[in-house]
C-alpha cells in the first residue's frame, strides 16, 4: 500500500472565492501531511476565465509559462502567462511544491523588477500581433512541456523533483474555463495525469446581446487555446482526427480513461476514477523511488490511439 497521504480537493466552479477556497483546503492539507494531491474538476462548467488562470498559475514555477492563448475575430493572438497573474495582489505564491513560495516572484523581480511595484501597474501585457518566435525571443515565453523531450535543464529537473504530484479528474461536464485549468497544467508538465473522458469542449468568449423581443443574441468574439495550441471548441473538419479521419470533436482527451459512468459518489473512498488517480501517483513515485507500491485497485490496460487506458475490473480484497 502507499503509505504517504493523498490531498484530495474538489473545484466545483471559477468564482471570485475559488482560489481563496482552494488556498483554504491547501493550508489544511499541507497542514494533515498530503505528500501528493488529486484535483477534482469534474462537472465543473467553468466560471471565471481570470479566477481559474489565477488558481493554476500558483501551481507552476515558471513566470513565462504560457496558461492559455486568445484569438479574436480580428486576428489578434494573445499569449496569458505566469507573469501576468503574479503581478496580481491576490497570487498567493507557488504552491504544493517544496521550492520556496516566493520562487516565481523572485524571477520576476530578477527579470523585471518593476513590474511588482505599485500593485503591477508597470506589467506591460504582450502584443496581440507578434508571433509566437518573436514573443519567445523578447518574453521567454517557455514552449509547452513534451513528455519525450530528452533535453532538460538542471533547474528544470530540480523543480520537478521538489514538486508534489497532481493528478486531476475531467469528465464531460468539465467546461470552458475548468479545460482551461485542466490544459494549463497538463501541457506545462505539472499533472501525472488528466483521468477521466473528455470534456465538453467550450472554449468560446461569448457576449450576449439584449433583442427587442426579450431574447439575446450570443456573439462568439474570441476562443481559447490550450498552451499546446489545440482548439478547445472544434469545428468543421477540425472535428475529425487527421490521421484516421475518426469522428473525434472538442474537448481536451484524458491521459488515462476512467469511465463516468458510476457519477461521483459522495464517498470518495468509493470513487473508482479517485482509485485510477491514485494508482497514477503511485506509479510515479515507484519509479522515481524504485520502491514497491501496491495499488488500490486491479486493471487491465487497453489500447486505444492517443490514450493510456486503463478500465478499473474490481476493488483489491484489503481496500
Amino acid at each position: 500500500k502507499n503509505t504517504e497521504k493523498v490531498g484530495y480537493i474538489r473545484l466545483t466552479r471559477f468564482s471570485r472565492a475559488s482560489t481563496a477556497g482552494f488556498l483554504k483546503a491547501v493550508d489544511a492539507l499541507e497542514s494533515a501531511g498530503a505528500q501528493s494531491y488529486v484535483i477534482d474538476v469534474r462537472n465543473n462548467f467553468g466560471g471565471i476565465i481570470q479566477e481559474a488562470m489565477l488558481t493554476a498559475s500558483a501551481l507552476l514555477p515558471d513566470s513565462h509559462a504560457v496558461l492559455c492563448y486568445t484569438m479574436n475575430a480580428r486576428g489578434g493572438f494573445t499569449p496569458h502567462d505566469v507573469e501576468e497573474y503574479i503581478v496580481d495582489t491576490r497570487y498567493p505564491g507557488y504552491l504544493l511544491s517544496k521550492e520556496p513560495k516566493t520562487t516565481t516572484i523572485d524571477q520576476v523581480r530578477r527579470e523585471n523588477p518593476t513590474y511588482l511595484l505599485n500593485d503591477g501597474v508597470n506589467w506591460v501585457p504582450p502584443s496581440s500581433y507578434a508571433s509566437l518566435h518573436e514573443q519567445r525571443m523578447k518574453r521567454g515565453l517557455k514552449r509547452p512541456f513534451m513528455k519525450d523531450n530528452l533535453f532538460v535543464g538542471a533547474k528544470e529537473m530540480r523543480q520537478t523533483k521538489a514538486q508534489k504530484k497532481i493528478a486531476v479528474l475531467i469528465n464531460e461536464g468539465t467546461a470552458s474555463a475548468a479545460e482551461v485549468f485542466a490544459s494549463a497544467l497538463r501541457d506545462n508538465g505539472r499533472t501525472v495525469a488528466l483521468v477521466g473522458v473528455k470534456t465538453y469542449g467550450k472554449g468560446l468568449i461569448q457576449h450576449t446581446l439584449p433583442m427587442p423581443d426579450g431574447g439575446g443574441l450570443r456573439l462568439t468574439v474570441a476562443e481559447y487555446l490550450t498552451p499546446a495550441l489545440q482548439h478547445v471548441t472544434k469545428i468543421g473538419n477540425a472535428r475529425f482526427d487527421p490521421t484516421t479521419g475518426e469522428l473525434v470533436g472538442g474537448g481536451i482527451q484524458p491521459d488515462v480513461y476512467c469511465s463516468s459512468n458510476q457519477g461521483i459518489p459522495s464517498n470518495i473512498g468509493a470513487d473508482l476514477c479517485v482509485g485510477v488517480a491514485l494508482d497514477e501517483i503511485s506509479a510515479v513515485e515507484t519509479n522515481e523511488k524504485q520502491s514497491s507500491v501496491r495499488p488500490l485497485f486491479s486493471t487491465v490496460s487497453t489500447e486505444q490511439p492517443g490514450i493510456r487506458k486503463k478500465v478499473v475490473v474490481g476493488f483489491k480484497d484489503d481496500y
